[in-house]
């Protein structure tokens, strides 16, 4: 059995506001203690500049705009506080684990963080969408599978539940 792969580098890939996020924790603190590997647990805030500037919070682009100075230092507060939680959250934990918020599209700063940090192995939760449904509403975990430097494990919600309410 020693010739088993053991993970260097696990990065959990969550949205902290979904429900399938513990589960996504829970299965990345797991492996990472296993294998002695260093954790990484990732949100992505959206890049309000990005949203504004396009209209893409907004389909019919009534509000497409630049945001305000205002607007921007509200996001700034909001989005530090976010990643004071997700630190305060995975050293409770994981104490070593390290978190990070990344700025803009889900799958892609995820992968490349993936990259960056020659990640052996991403955790990442699914809501298992229809083709149809994950057309119109995105699907980041099928987007971060298809573009990982490294393997991805997918947690869907029936072993989200399975795995948090293990203990």
């Amino acid at each position: 059995m020693e010739d088993i792969m053991k993970f260097k580098t696990i990065i959990a890939a969550i949205n902290m506001d979904d429900d399938l996020a513990p589960g996504v924790l829970k299965t990345a603190i797991m492996l990472a203690k296993r294998d002695q590997a260093m954790l990484w647990v990732v949100d992505v805030w959206p890049d309000l500049n990005y949203t504004m500037a396009t209209g893409i919070a907004d389909p019919l682009g009534a509000t497409a705009m630049l945001p305000s100075e205002a607007n921007l230092e509200a996001d700034r507060k909001a989005r530090n506080e976010r990643e004071k939680e997700l630190k305060a959250q995975v050293s409770k934990e994981l104490p070593g684990g390290e978190a990070i918020i990344l700025v803009g599209e889900p799958a892609k700063e995820i992968t490349d963080f993936a990259r960056e940090k020659t990640a052996d192995l991403i955790v990442v939760g699914t809501h298992q969408k229809g083709a149809w449904k994950a057309l119109f509403d995105g699907a980041p975990s099928r987007d971060i599978v298809r573009e990982a430097p490294c393997a991805v494990f997918l947690v869907p919600k029936s072993f989200a539940g399975k795995i948090v309410n293990s203990d």
